[in-house]
């Protein structure tokens, strides 16, 4: 089922909370007069017995104030309702944050349910509506009233012009119900089993990377692995934050930074170097980033899996590298092809996602997977979307809204969830950390793990007949 989402923030919710002062609350909107229509009929139908909520209203000066009731509303009762804990509120004034509480004084009239009537606190202290208000360019012009200070205390302010500006045009008009909310789950309780979070785990973790090679008959040096994401998701700081953890110090071979467009244009490996020279067996590809028209399209990707596409290949949007291009390789090997390909999303930005360059991804994805390479997903910008796993990044995998979004990405793209993997790059640091580093590694490791899977499948395929090069056109057919 749709869930509607309201205007209401989580530090208005913080302060409601507070001035309910009964503990956490769930705020579920029932009614939106720009969803639902401005009609007290509707309101009736959505929000009678529902138990306490609370009712906003936003006008055209940026001012957003509104009522509290423990009570629920009922058509039928039409008359007043008591109600001990009633108070009005105003949150914001012409655009600033401005909270004040009015508590109810008379408490007999503390609201007033009427089927011909919107939600009405005292008699008549905040009267919004009745019947049917139109939208008309975006505003509903309440025929309602606010008489001050009738059955409420309005303390700090001298008229209701000092909390809605003397403007009864409202923008929306939104009721919340408001239940007390569950015990959070233990925050210690881990959704995914990582190892323990120290220097002793980073050091191991590096070890067991550089360990993991390509089967020798395979006759390759390095998986290669493509990374592949919208502009600004973080796929060339990804490229860093690795190089970085396997150099002990924090380094920018790749050119990042923030632009409408894409900063990388070619395809450009890197390989990684520990600070003790060894290496790691890892190729590990930047490309261009995704936009709506811009970028790869779903043939230049099948040519990317495929090894047709050379090293610091250059991307055009105008012209696409074809089959007669020069630089084109029509015959490549095992090590010119795509061993993983990992899609990097922004965890704070999942929301605003351009809907075609989600069908992009998912092109991309179907085209990987016909052909059987395995994928797998960088929910990067962590600390963006979760403020609060700033320098707490050992909590990542506890954190329930960081499970949610790797839940969101499993679902919008089918991956396992277990192939999502919510990484830190380095952007602001100058020194390395710990936990942005065990991060990196845990989503290096499972990638790396990836690889060495098609890798197997590859050497399988292959006991009875020897690894050699295929053509253009064998190497296309099963995209």
């Amino acid at each position: 089922m749709y869930k509607m989402t309201g205007q209401l923030r989580d530090s208005d919710k913080t302060q409601l909370e507070q001035w309910i002062n009964q503990g956490p609350k769930n705020f579920t909107l029932l009614f939106r007069a720009t969803s639902d229509g401005c009609s007290s009929q509707i309101f009736h139908q959505k929000c009678d017995y529902q138990g306490a909520t609370i009712t906003v209203a936003y006008n055209q000066q940026g001012s957003v104030f509104g009522g509290y009731t423990s009570a629920s509303w009922a058509a039928s009762v039409a008359s007043h309702i008591r109600d001990d804990r009633a108070f009005l509120f105003q949150l914001k004034y012409s655009g600033s944050d401005t909270r004040r509480k009015f508590p109810v004084s008379k408490t007999a009239y503390s609201i007033y349910s009427h089927a011909s009537f919107g939600p009405i606190f005292g008699q008549n202290d905040m009267y919004l509506f009745q019947q049917t208000i139109q939208n008309i360019g975006g505003v509903f012009s309440m025929d309602g009233t606010c008489a001050f200070g009738v059955c409420y205390t309005m303390t700090g302010v001298t008229s209701w012009n000092d909390i809605h500006n003397g403007d009864m045009k409202a923008t929306d008009i939104e009721v919340y119900s408001v239940a007390a909310k569950p015990p959070e789950p233990n925050t210690n309780q881990k959704w995914r089993k990582v190892p323990e979070w120290n220097k002793k785990s980073v050091q191991e973790l590096i070890q067991e990377a550089l360990s993991i090679k390509p089967n020798p008959c395979l006759k390759i040096q390095d998986y290669r692995i493509v990374l592949i994401g919208p502009v600004g998701s973080g796929k060339s700081s990804f490229c860093n934050t690795i190089n970085s953890v396997f150099r002990g110090r924090i380094t920018q071979r790749a050119i990042c930074g923030e632009e409408t467009h894409s900063i990388t244009t070619a395809y450009k490996p890197y390989s990684i170097k520990s600070n003790r020279e060894s290496k790691l067996n890892i190729r590990l590809c930047d490309t261009r980033g995704l936009e709506t028209d811009l970028g790869m399209d779903i043939m230049e990707f099948a040519y990317l899996l495929n090894g047709h596409i050379p090293e610091k290949y250059k991307f055009n949007a105008e012209q696409p590298i074809a089959i007669d291009d020069a630089v084109f390789i029509t015959k490549p090997g095992l090590q010119d092809k795509i061993h993983c390909v990992v899609f990097v999303l922004d965890a704070s930005n999942l929301h605003k996602l351009d809907s075609k360059i989600m069908d992009k991804i998912k092109s991309f994805r179907k085209a990987a997977t016909r052909i059987e390479i395995p994928q797998a997903v960088l929910l990067t910008k962590i600390d963006i979307e979760e403020k609060a796993l700033a320098q707490k990044y050992e909590t990542v995998y506890s954190n329930s809204s960081i499970e949610k979004k790797v839940i969101q990405v499993s679902e919008m793209l089918g991956f396992p969830k277990n192939h999502v993997f919510p990484v830190k790059n380095y952007e602001n640091e100058v020194m390395l950390d710990d936990g942005v580093n065990l991060l990196a590694l845990l989503a290096l490791r499972q990638i790396l793990y990836f690889a060495e899977d098609y890798m197997e499948n590859q050497s399988s395929d292959n006991e009875d007949f020897p690894v050699k090069d295929h053509d253009f056109e064998a190497g296309s057919e099963s995209i």
